[in-house]
């Protein structure tokens, strides 16, 4: 076996685990991203997502990424790729790094924060220096998503990449 297929195959099974983890999320703004193409070295591209959410592929050009998970934006790629490029395109792609979450309100230290995979309500205030004196013990909530939807949560919510965590004072 050449080594060029064995550290192509050590990527798919890493890529692979973490499209696992990656199936839930969605690839957006601030997200920075590999997209590997088996045996085509010259058609791997790393970006980070910027506001237009597009990223330039070699030979297809630019192509929207947001808003989708890495297994639609790898199908997709393929799919493009078939179109006269190459024969069976095998194409990889991983959340190299997520976007940043923000805590706001009654924590020692607001701020952004970077996201980690299986982050909970209850360990991002951890993060950020736990809960003052005066904060509720419930009424947080989530900002999520593009469309700014407003989620009702408790410690254990998961957190997803870009979220805005708010934390209010309790009035007693």
């Amino acid at each position: 076996m050449s080594l060029r297929f064995l550290i192509f195959a050590f990527l798919n099974l890493y890529s692979s685990l973490m499209m696992a983890a990656d199936e839930q999320f969605m690839i957006g703004v601030g997200d920075r991203i590999i997209v590997t193409v088996y045996n085509e070295p010259d058609l791997t591209v790393r970006a980070r997502i910027d506001k237009s959410g597009v990223v330039n592929f070699p030979l297809l050009g630019d192509l929207s990424v947001s808003n989708k998970t890495p297994k639609q934006l790898a199908s997709e790629l393929e799919q493009k790729l078939l179109d006269g490029y190459l024969v069976k395109p095998l194409v990889s792609v991983l959340i190299e790094e997520y976007r940043p979450f923000y805590i706001r309100g009654e924590v020692r230290s607001p701020s952004v924060y970077p996201f980690s995979l299986e982050l909970t309500v209850d360990q991002a205030i951890a993060i950020a220096g736990g809960l003052k004196d005066r904060a509720s013990r419930s009424g947080w909530h989530i900002i999520r998503g593009e469309d700014k939807t407003k989620l009702e949560v408790d410690k254990d919510t998961k957190v997803l990449p870009g979220d805005v965590i708010t934390i209010k004072a309790s009035l007693f």
